[in-house]
């Protein structure tokens, strides 16, 4: 999903909207994911959640670790500029479901986006091209 969003984010800012990715990974891992999948730094803001206290708050932890790891939902927010909630998909299945991630524009009525399950990633030592492959038809 990250590369998707990646290559969608002018887009998201295009339809007067803006884009937060939280997650339980420190900021540092997350930066280090970035550089070493797409040779840059995502482009939009990162908010790290380590002690789960977002989580808790809007009932984003799972009752069983997900398949790839993790304790933490996947989830789709969509606040108006009031920062009022007019929206929420938990989980949200955009890895896996094509509709689901174009929902997205949909809501905030932007053009539609372009689900992508490697764009912008480069084979490095640590990612073989098999191994991308693998990743890509992995389902959630």
């Amino acid at each position: 999903m990250a590369a998707s969003l990646k290559q969608d984010y002018a887009g998201i800012l295009k339809a007067l909207a803006d884009l937060i990715m939280i997650s339980p990974d420190a900021l540092e891992e997350h930066r280090k994911y970035a550089l070493t999948l797409f040779g840059e730094e995502l482009p939009y803001l990162y908010v790290s959640d380590r002690n789960f206290d977002i989580a808790r708050r809007y009932g984003l932890i799972r009752n069983e670790e997900h398949p790839h790891g993790g304790f933490y939902d996947r989830s789709l927010w969509i606040l108006n500029r009031e920062a009022v909630i007019i929206h929420k998909s938990v989980p949200w299945r955009a890895n896996a479901e094509v509709e689901e991630y174009q929902k997205l524009f949909k809501l905030i009525g932007g053009e539609p986006g372009v689900w992508r399950a490697t764009c912008g990633l480069r084979q490095t030592e640590g990612h073989t091209k098999a191994e991308i492959e693998e990743t890509r038809e992995q389902k959630p």
